[in-house]
């Protein structure tokens, strides 16, 4: 399998505070993906919050448990994969909206035209945490955009697994420039 265009990279950060809801803001990105523009808060940060699927444990089999949102109430993506055998896996995957608009006012979707697109995730758990919730809450979350990966991202997902990212991940990490975010 060869490996496809890494359009993007950041990395999110923890930024929840006392909030209920673990709230992340990108601290480091490398390249250029478009759409992440049009999310970016009155704050000037691109924050997304990490929550359970309203649509997890329906009749949907393939609703994954958990989603990233983001300003305006963007369905960033679902994460796929973020729970195995009921225990976190520690790399998710997803894709773009593939309509339009949305939401029941009808907003424009900024990520339309890059909804072939397939997201890679690495989600890092905290180590020192000692309660189950801190456990359970990512520390922070890497995202991986590859160009034109949506139809192929599981088995990205497996190769990220398996070692198939690592080289360019170690570049990507280098590469990645501070964003003033928290």
């Amino acid at each position: 399998m060869t490996t496809p265009n890494i359009r993007y990279y950041a990395r999110l950060e923890d930024c929840t505070g006392n909030g209920k809801t673990p709230k992340y803001v990108i601290t480091a990105q490398a390249g250029y993906y478009p759409p992440m523009d049009e999310i970016i808060g009155r704050d000037g940060k691109i924050s997304m919050y990490l929550q359970v699927s309203k649509d997890s444990g329906s009749k949907k089999d393939n609703a994954p448990a958990m989603k990233l949102q983001a300003k305006n109430s963007l369905n960033f993506t679902g994460l796929k994969d973020y729970f195995v055998n009921g225990r976190l896996s520690g790399f998710a995957y997803g894709y773009p909206l593939a309509v339009k608009t949305y939401s029941g006012k009808q907003k424009p979707n900024p990520f339309f035209a890059y909804k072939d697109d397939g997201f890679l995730f690495i989600v890092h758990q905290d180590q020192t945490a000692t309660t189950e919730p801190e456990k359970i809450k990512p520390s922070c979350i890497e995202l991986i955009v590859l160009e034109g990966a949506k139809v192929l991202i599981s088995s990205y997902c497996k190769m990220l697994q398996m070692g198939g990212f690592d080289e360019a991940l170690v570049a990507l990490r280098k590469q990645a420039k501070r964003v003033d975010a928290l």
